[in-house]
């Protein structure tokens, strides 16, 4: 079996898949409806930590580039100082 029809036969087993458990979910929706709301709830907590975890991860990633620049310029402004002192 070549690499197209593969891919276009688990394509259309996920699609065919995707409608029937969708079709089962509509059917049954009553009985789902309490975790439907806890499920709302955990996603809203996810997103919530998500958008903490990137503010978070944004501002270690700045202090550490803030870190290495006076480092490097530390760096370079003794190396000026040890090739002046060379040169004396």
């Amino acid at each position: 079996m070549n690499k197209q029809v593969m891919n276009t036969t688990m394509w259309i087993g996920g699609l065919i898949t995707g409608a029937m458990v969708g079709a089962y979910l509509y059917k049954n929706k009553d009985q789902y409806e309490p975790q439907k709301e806890k499920l709302n709830g955990l996603l809203t907590d996810l997103t919530s930590i998500a958008g903490d975890l990137k503010s978070k991860l944004l501002s270690a990633s700045q202090e550490g580039l803030n870190a290495t620049k006076t480092a490097l310029q530390t760096a370079k402004d003794k190396a000026k100082e040890v090739s002046k002192e060379k040169v004396k």
